[in-house]
């Protein structure tokens, strides 16, 4: 029986969705005006084409320190999740007792509160990655639930726009619902799940501005590919690993697998309410089993695309915009997950993927635990 999602979804991650719904339609209209007005002075021959080109390509500055610094030194042997999870923990506490009051402190003090709660009923909780002053006080964090040292398939969620450290809540609640239904899927395979937020999302009031290049998610791929680097070198018995990338993160995902780059260290990559796939223009080139979810009430992966005098710009220029193919068309290539559901139009829809009772849930777990959709 299907589960009606009824619980709404809060806090910044969904302001700024709201925001980037609410204003993509009048984006996409200036866009289009600005890059007609740019297409005809390529005609002409205007004299401001520099200036505008450089406008429309919205480059996002890093702040100084702004980037991910490695949270331990490099060590001679390759930490256990186990003993990472100790060492950040460690961390964790004593940035707690030398915090002030502000912002800072909060983060701190939900993480904390998250990993308590995550453990309370005896679950194995790993802390695998904190570094709390990174992007510019955004912080990056990520949390096994299950024990990434023994489990032989690993689901790893990436999250969209407006993710910060501070939105652990949300993230481990949807890889905890991965979990729970991998494990209802194959009670035989031990199972962990990662809430991976690991790079900078778009967020902030520039959000809606920031997503019309690929420029975060390029940054973004950078990180996850070398943590899912050390996870492959953590466990050298080839654990089973699936990358599930909602939203942004799905671009960001398609965008770290561009060439190739993740085969061999990947099984599976699973995009689920994806604005765009980056610089990829088929699963195939990706090399690995890609499968896609979209609800048709979700209004986010139309803000990707952009056409027209757009199009006409990548031919003359090669200028990047919008977040690429949609990896939800036939052309792509990708194997379609059954994800309709009972929202109405609008980010319910968007946000429910990984609900408890969604459609597309039990999908999502054999893709995990058996290898794909015809081993349910």
């Amino acid at each position: 029986m299907m589960v009606v999602r009824t619980t709404a979804w809060r806090g910044e991650p969904a302001d700024a969705y709201e925001r980037w719904a609410a204003l993509e339609a009048r984006a996409a209209e200036e866009l289009d005006a600005a890059l007609e007005r740019a297409a005809s002075e390529i005609r002409s021959g205007g004299g401001e084409l520099a200036a505008r080109l450089a406008a429309i390509d919205l480059p996002v500055a890093v702040p100084p320190g702004g980037a991910r610094a490695p949270s331990t030194p490099v060590p001679t042997r390759l930490l256990s999740a186990a003993e990472r999870d100790r060492e950040n923990r460690a961390r964790l506490g004593a940035d707690l007792r030398a915090a002030s009051p502000g912002p800072r402190r909060r983060m701190l003090e939900t993480i904390d509160a998250r990993l308590r709660e995550l453990g309370s009923g005896g679950e194995t909780v790993q802390l695998f990655e904190y570094d709390p002053d990174a992007f510019g006080g955004d912080g990056a964090v990520a949390v096994a639930i299950g024990d990434l040292d023994t489990a032989r398939a690993i689901g790893v969620v990436v999250p969209g726009m407006g993710t910060t450290a501070a939105s652990i809540g949300a993230v481990t609640r949807n890889a905890a619902n991965l979990q729970v239904a991998a494990r209802r899927a194959d009670p035989t395979t031990a199972t962990a799940t990662l809430a991976w937020i690991g790079y900078d999302a778009p967020s902030g009031r520039a959000a809606v501005a920031q997503v019309l290049t690929g420029a975060h998610a390029r940054r973004g791929a950078a990180e996850l590919r070398a943590d899912l680097d050390d996870l492959a070198r953590m466990r050298p018995d080839d654990p089973r690993v699936v990358v599930f990338g909602h939203s942004y993160g799905a671009t960001t995902v398609a965008t770290a697998g561009a060439g190739g780059a993740l085969a061999g260290t990947v099984d599976a990559m699973v995009l689920l309410g994806s604005p765009g796939a980056g610089p990829v223009r088929s699963a195939a080139e990706l090399g690995m089993p890609v499968y896609v979810a979209r609800d048709s009430d979700d209004p986010i992966p139309r803000v990707g695309a952009t056409d027209g005098a757009a199009q006409g710009l990548r031919r003359w220029f090669g200028v990047e915009l919008g977040l690429g193919a949609d990896p939800a068309a036939p052309s792509f290539g990708a194997t379609a997950v059954d994800a309709e559901g009972p929202t109405p139009f609008g980010m319910g829809a968007h946000s429910g993927y990984l609900d408890q009772g969604s459609r597309a849930l039990d999908t999502f777990a054999a893709i995990l635990t058996r290898g794909g959709i015809d081993a349910r």
